[in-house]
This record gives C-alpha cells, sequence and structure tokens, in this order.
C-alpha cells in the first residue's frame, strides 16, 4: 500500500483528485487507500446484461467535474475495464484520467488500445511484470519493486 499510495499522490501531483475504481467490486481497498492519501474515492457501477453478458456502466458514486482521476486496480491486463471506466470518469466531467496498477501485464496491443482511447492521459505502475516496459515506452512512470519482493521470497 505505501508504494502504490506513494505513486498515486506522485501522479496526480498538486491537483484537486479522486481516487478511482475499475467498478465497485475493488471499492474496499480504494476506499482504504483513498481514506490513507486523505482523497475522495470513486466507484464505476455496472450492470450485466443478462443476454449477452456484455457491461453497462449505470453511474459513478463521486463528484468529479473537473477534477483529476486516478483510476487503481491491481493489474491492467486488456485494459478493457479500464477504458470503461475512464469513459464513465470523462463522461461525469474528470478533467484528466490516470491509471496506476500493482502490476502492468499488457499482452499483445492493450496499451495501444488504451492509447488509441484517447481517455487516459498515463498509464503507471510497478515494474513486477515486463509488460510494464509498455507503459514507460509511452511516458508512464514505475517503481521498482525487487527489494520488496526479495524481502517477500526471504520471508517464506
Amino acid at each position: 500500500a505505501p508504494i502504490v499510495t506513494n505513486l498515486i499522490t506522485n501522479v496526480a501531483g498538486e491537483a484537486d483528485f479522486v481516487l478511482g475504481a475499475t467498478d465497485a467490486g475493488r471499492a474496499k481497498w480504494v476506499e482504504s487507500l483513498a481514506r490513507g492519501i486523505g482523497c475522495s474515492p470513486a466507484f464505476v457501477y455496472k450492470r450485466r446484461n443478462p443476454d449477452g453478458g456484455d457491461l453497462t456502466v449505470t453511474g459513478i458514486n463521486a463528484d468529479c467535474d473537473g477534477k483529476v482521476v486516478v483510476i487503481y486496480d491491481d493489474m491492467i491486463r486488456t485494459g478493457g475495464s479500464l477504458i470503461q471506466a475512464a469513459k464513465a470518469y470523462r463522461d461525469a466531467g474528470a478533467r484528466a484520467v490516470h491509471a496506476v496498477a500493482s502490476h502492468l501485464i499488457l499482452p499483445g496491443d492493450a496499451m495501444d488500445r488504451i492509447e488509441k482511447s484517447g481517455l487516459i492521459d498515463g498509464v503507471h505502475g510497478t515494474d513486477s511484470h515486463p509488460g510494464s516496459a509498455k507503459a514507460v515506452a509511452r511516458g508512464g512512470r514505475l517503481v521498482n519493486v525487487a527489494e520488496l519482493l526479495c524481502k517477500a521470497v526471504a520471508r517464506s
């Protein structure tokens, strides 16, 4: 948590920001991080269509108008949920949207899709996965977690 919250506050800078989640399923963790940082949490509510299984955004719980939204998730794989959440925050008036993840997997063309959406100003995270290099190549910030991982392995 300290590594992630430090990165989130560095990405947000001096801006009035909201810490967002891609969906309500990550709400407790995001709320805990937001409380520690001293900012408001935001959650995207989704509903699954019973016929086709598609997810539709039904709303968000926070005032994002004119604010920076930093979306936190444990990992970014394809970017589909991230893009959908970023659109909801933008539609709610967010002036900028950044993504921070503990693990940037980003297989195949995931980073290209995120960038082409035009909704996300930056993708940032840790260097826990080789996919994180794709974010750095596009201007993302990375935090080195090698020492943390070595300590965890030594404890086990």
